[in-house]
């Protein structure tokens, strides 16, 4: 069976698996085609069949869920936005900032105009490089929907030419780490009606609830301890809150079809144990349904079964669980490229001289990397987390950060070190 995915960059990428594959199966090739190892931040969706969009649920089979129409159409999306500084890899940030670039455009997100400045400088910075007259273009009209003045497009252009020597992933890092500052980062939003047959958006965040009319002006906020209850029935999904004088009262929403009310649903229990919680607990994993063919296979054959068992909830990993597992996987892989490993294999049948240098090459590559910051993967490494000692970015990094990457230890104070410069390094070293 063959799928065709759309990337958040418009690219579309055709992956073949098995007829009967899971959608973890396809996500993973897809991912392992990118470069990405931090699979658990995405997810794939389709369209419904009343255009509603709904996630594959990755543990169940994929015909099982789309309609059995070849190729089939999905779209890789990220599925669990997390803070910038958390992301290790450059394939992923590129991959959550095309992603939230779609938000923008949406209106889901919204900034002010010192942000509008910023962002449209980075962004350019980061697609065309330095700025040049002839080539530099900028993306105003598409995230504020409207021509700019003379004025802004001015301080556009003067902050584009402040970042003059500013590589793609450093500017792509501040972009990011600029949007996850707005209040609606990481919200992933359903359109439903509510008990006065109003649309409204409800907005499932790393927080609580958000609801908001058509425009995204917000109605009502409700953080996680205050949601009692989740349910589904059919097209509706009642949520039960608690106020704060202790009283509990029910919210209606009506959605078009079921699998859009499941879709909400889901949202409300995976985005809460992916943030909140330590780990996912049994009853979310293994929560599933049966049809009624499968029911009856499970009463005459045995309740452990798999025939037509299908997983209500397809979360796996805690954002820190996914933080933990994409570390120690670079770890294991000794921060070696596919493409360095690609060349080092082109060089096996050179001389004996010219396999030397090339892996001189890739352990000063690896050097350098080891002593580059990891999050803003610009400058080079200064300071020491206190009291843990880890050593992972550069002063200004480390200033913004109350706990540490790699261990999330709170962090007492920052001391500086003094570690040879990467400069120094090479200049010890006849290639």
């Amino acid at each position: 069976m063959y799928c065709h995915v759309t990337r958040p960059d418009s690219v579309v990428m055709e992956v073949e698996v098995d007829p009967k594959a899971n959608g973890e199966d396809c996500l993973n090739k897809v991912c392992e085609r990118l470069g990405i190892i931090e699979v658990d931040y995405f997810g794939l969706q389709f369209t419904g069949s009343k255009g509603e969009s709904l996630w594959l649920n990755l543990r169940n089979r994929i015909c099982q869920q789309v309609d059995n129409v070849s190729p089939c159409r999905l779209k890789l999306r990220v599925k669990f936005f997390v803070e910038p500084h958390l992301i290790l890899q450059e394939q992923t940030r590129h991959l959550f900032l095309m992603h939230v670039k779609e938000d923008l455009v949406r209106g889901s997100l919204s900034l002010d105009s010192e942000q509008v400045v910023e962002l449209c400088a980075l962004l350019s910075q980061a697609e065309f490089g330095d700025y040049n007259q002839n080539t530099a273009k900028y993306f105003y009209t598409q995230i504020c929907g409207q021509e700019s003045d003379p004025s802004t497009m001015n301080s556009i252009v003067a902050r584009h030419k402040e970042l003059r020597g500013r590589n793609r992933a450093s500017a792509e890092y501040q972009a990011l780490q600029l949007v996850s500052s707005l209040e609606n980062y990481g919200v992933e939003w359903h359109w439903a009606l509510d008990a006065d047959g109003h649309k409204v958006g409800i907005g499932v965040g790393p927080e609580g609830l958000f609801i908001c009319k058509q425009d995204f002006t917000p109605v009502h906020r409700f953080i996680y301890p205050a949601i009692q209850m989740a349910t589904q029935s059919g097209k509706h999904v009642y949520v039960t809150i608690t106020k704060e004088s202790g009283e509990n009262t029910i919210l209606l929403f009506k959605f078009i079809s079921t699998n859009a009310a499941s879709g909400l649903y889901r949202a409300v229990t995976e985005i809460h144990a992916f943030y909140r919680c330590d780990t996912v607990t049994s009853t979310v994993m293994m929560q599933y349904s049966r049809d009624f063919k499968a029911h009856l296979a499970s009463l005459f054959l045995s309740e452990s079964v798999d025939v037509g068992k299908k997983y209500i909830f397809d979360v796996q990993r805690t954002s820190k669980e996914a933080y933990d597992r994409a570390r120690r996987t670079l770890f294991k892989s000794s921060g070696v490229s596919p493409a360095r490993r690609m060349s080092t294999d082109e060089d096996e049948g050179s001389c004996e001289g010219c396999r030397e240098t090339c892996v001189l090459r890739d352990k000063l590559q690896r050097l350098q990397e080891a002593l580059t910051c990891a999050l803003c993967c610009d400058r080079e490494i200064s300071t020491a987390f206190c009291p843990c000692g880890h050593m992972v970015c550069c002063k200004l990094c480390a200033a913004q950060l109350q706990r540490c990457p790699v261990c999330r230890s709170e962090v007492d104070g920052v001391q500086h070190v003094y570690l040879p410069t990467c400069a120094s390094l090479l200049n010890h070293v006849d290639m």
